[in-house]
């Protein structure tokens, strides 16, 4: 459970640091224009933090199936050998 709160946090700090590739138009002098363009900027760091996330989901499932055959090969052979 731990691991997961650090790769949400750490996720979540590089997304906050991705905000410096700004969609442009945050800096409008028009408001409407600005409103929109941080809402598309805010949902296009929480996709990319998503994304982020899901690659670490990913990562954290393909070394718990490695576990898992590894215990299979251990207990096979623990069998093997109890006969």
């Amino acid at each position: 459970m731990q691991i997961k709160t650090i790769l949400i946090a750490a996720a979540i700090s590089v997304g906050l640091v991705s905000c410096s590739h700004n969609i442009s138009g945050v800096n409008s002098s028009d408001p409407y224009v600005a409103e929109q363009a941080q809402k598309a900027q805010m949902l296009k760091d929480q996709v990319d933090t998503q994304k982020r996330l899901v690659d670490a989901e990913k990562q954290k499932l393909k070394s718990l199936e490695l576990q898992l055959e590894g215990a299979k090969q251990n207990l096979k052979g623990r069998k093997m050998t109890g006969s």
